[in-house]
């Protein structure tokens, strides 16, 4: 039994060739080659949605199994729903369900069979057009063609599953029992209907609980299907991953209606530490911005980037050294993530070539000398400890924080190069704070991160 498209026409253009053309259209030229197994992706009209949409799909690795997880508009049940549908149709063709793996997640979760509820529901309906045009594309050049011949004989088969009232550990688990051989399409929207002014400030909150994996700050009003991507932050979390962002916009951007709008934005999972994604993919870019920022600096202007990659304005906390011809020539940065990366990199750069009360501000003259060296900061994590001993056997190989009132001093983890003594590193770190070598009190705080070091 084939579930007819109900949103042809209305979501998405009901003819093939002009779907074709737009869905192209949104396409860029991604030079990164990683391929992620969850994304989230928005589901409104998609000359709306589709540009964050399409950029996230890009990213999307293809497995056997492509599960849609998306968020019930109109029906309201427990738990979740899975349809008895055999296929998803769009003027693309069909896409084949797959009905024995969705027998097993009945007999493992609590779940509605029903094909009722997905009747009408555009949330999965509209995903279905991407997934066929990045799969089997209608136009293509000769090299994707070649390409194209790898996926002969490949077939993917969908699982649509509608959320109703859940709680998010379900949609979790569903994802760590099937993770193996499958993917997942996380289908939500982001706020709804208040001005661009306060649309932006509410999505930019949510991207930052995303991105941070701040479950318990997450409030029904910032997305429609919250609890699918509560249940992706949650395996992100217990898999040590990362989400990192794709692009975000809303409906204004589009429409200029700036009245009531839309939010749209799209990550990606990423298997390792945003900060390991960075370092592998835009170290380049980053110590550009540097130097770029450095320069301007000199001439008395400020920097201004362009084309900044979006997983640069999720906030972060980096260190900005600069040694000249080998020796400390200024650093300065902040171990706190107060704002977009991208200005922390720029602010931390200005500061460091031109505040630290150390060094003299640099000139033109010292560029041909200056290294610069990158650090980006984990997390800060509290150490709890009963004495000085047991602080001692907890601080390496991090990055450590002391604090005691008003004395403060941080050390990089790339400090114990040259203080490899636990004990001769503590206390160099409490003379910093402007403290006795010897000092210890009960009122002493300390706090512990890594850092991912990019350099020349």
């Amino acid at each position: 039994m084939n579930k007819k498209p109900t949103f042809a026409g209305t979501f998405y253009p009901e003819n093939p060739d002009e779907l074709t053309n737009l869905l192209n259209s949104f396409k860029q030229n991604i030079a990164i080659d990683y391929k992620s197994k969850a994304i989230i992706v928005p589901h409104a009209g998609i000359s709306y949605s589709g540009y964050a949409a399409m950029a996230a799909f890009e990213r999307l690795e293809f497995s056997e199994n492509i599960f849609i997880i998306a968020p019930s508009h109109h029906d309201d049940f427990n738990n979740i729903a899975l349809p008895e549908y055999t296929y998803f149709d769009t003027p693309l063709g069909s896409l084949e369900v797959n009905n024995r793996l969705i027998k097993d997640i009945k007999d493992k979760f609590p779940c509605e069979i029903s094909n009722e509820v997905f009747d009408n529901e555009h949330s999965i309906e509209v995903q279905l057009p991407f997934l066929q045009n990045l799969l089997y594309p209608q136009v293509q050049s000769a090299m994707d063609f070649v390409k194209g011949l790898k996926k002969i004989g490949r077939k993917i088969r969908i699982i649509p599953v509608l959320v109703g009232r859940c709680d998010y550990r379900l949609i979790s688990d569903l994802i760590s029992t099937y993770w193996e051989n499958s993917s997942f399409v996380i289908s939500s929207d982001l706020s709804h209907y208040f001005p661009q002014h306060e649309a932006r400030q509410i999505d930019t909150y949510t991207a930052t609980i995303i991105e941070t994996g701040r479950i318990d700050c997450f409030e029904k009003q910032q997305a429609c299907g919250l609890c699918g991507i509560m249940g992706l932050v949650d395996f992100a979390n217990n898999n040590d991953c990362s989400l990192i962002r794709v692009m975000m916009y809303d409906s204004g951007d589009i429409s200029k209606d700036t009245q009531k709008v839309v939010g749209y934005g799209s990550w990606f999972l990423y298997t390792d530490s945003k900060n390991d994604y960075l370092e592998k993919y835009y170290s380049k870019y980053i110590l550009t911005t540097v130097k770029a920022s450095l320069i301007a600096g000199i001439n008395n202007e400020e920097f201004v980037p362009r084309d900044i990659p979006a997983v640069l304005s999720q906030y972060g906390a980096s260190f900005v050294t600069l040694k000249y011809d080998g020796k400390l020539r200024g650093c300065i940065g902040s171990v706190y993530p107060t704002k977009p990366l991208i200005l922390d990199l720029i602010d931390n750069a200005k500061n460091a070539g031109f505040q630290d009360s150390r060094f003299v501000p640099i000139t033109a003259e010292d560029l041909p000398h200056l290294q610069v060296e990158v650090s980006l900061l984990s997390s800060i994590e509290r150490i709890d400890f009963k004495d000085e001993r047991d602080l001692l056997s907890k601080i390496y190989p991090y990055g450590i924080i002391i604090a005691d009132r008003d004395r403060r001093a941080v050390y990089l983890p790339v400090v114990w190069e040259q203080l490899p003594d636990r004990e001769v590193f503590l206390n160099s770190l409490k003379e910093k704070a402007g403290l006795p070598p010897t000092y210890f009190s009960r009122t002493l705080e300390a706090y512990k991160f890594n850092a991912t070091m990019i350099m020349d």
